[in-house]
C-alpha cells in the first residue's frame, strides 16, 4: 500500500476519542475534517501542534474538525494533548487501522478531507509552506479569510523532516 494523495478516496474511519465519545468522517456535521496522524514520542509532532491548534481556532467555527490520530495508547495520547495544550479531538488508532488504510510515510502526516470523502490536501512531516497552503485550501472550501498560520520569523525551521 502506498500513502494516499491528493485526490484520492479517504477511507472511512471511526475511532474513540481520549474523550470517550466515538468520532467517524461525515459524523457531526463539519464540512471538512483535517486528520492528523501523529506519534507522542515524535518530536517533529510535538513542534508542529501548536500549528495544529491555530488551525483549529482559525476554523473551527467555520466547518473545519480537526483531530489527532494518536498511533499510541489512550495514556499517553491524553498526556501529549494536555501537555501541547490541545483543545481539538485526539482519536486513538486502536490496531491501527486508520494508519495502515491511509499509510502515512512519516509522522506527522495531515490529510484535509473534504465532505465526499476526498483528500483535497496532504501535508507530510513540519512543513510551513505546507500549513501555509493548507489554511489557505480550508478557507477557499470554507468560504471564509485565510489565516496565516506559520511565519517565517516564529523561531521555527520552515521544515523539518517527520
Amino acid at each position: 500500500m502506498s500513502t494516499l494523495s491528493i485526490g484520492n478516496s479517504a477511507p472511512a474511519f471511526s475511532m474513540s476519542g481520549v474523550d470517550g465519545k466515538s468520532y467517524g468522517l461525515n459524523e457531526g456535521g463539519a464540512r471538512l475534517t483535517l486528520a492528523a496522524f501523529f506519534k507522542t514520542t515524535c518530536p517533529v509532532c510535538a513542534l508542529e501542534w501548536l500549528y495544529l491548534e491555530k488551525i483549529h481556532q482559525a476554523y473551527k467555527d467555520a466547518g473545519l474538525a480537526v483531530w489527532g490520530v494518536s498511533q499510541h495508547d489512550r495514556a499517553a495520547s491524553q498526556n501529549f494533548a494536555s501537555k501541547h495544550g490541545s483543545t481539538f479531538p485526539i482519536l486513538i488508532d486502536a490496531g491501527f487501522r486508520a494508519s495502515h488504510q491511509y499509510d502515512p510515510e512519516v509522522v506527522p502526516t495531515l490529510f484535509l478531507i473534504d465532505a465526499a470523502n476526498t483528500i483535497i490536501e496532504r501535508v507530510a512531516s513540519f512543513d510551513k509552506a505546507g500549513l501555509n497552503r493548507l489554511s489557505n485550501a480550508i478557507a477557499a472550501r470554507l468560504g471564509v479569510g485565510a489565516s496565516v498560520i506559520a511565519t517565517d520569523d516564529d523561531g521555527n525551521p520552515p521544515f523539518r523532516p517527520g
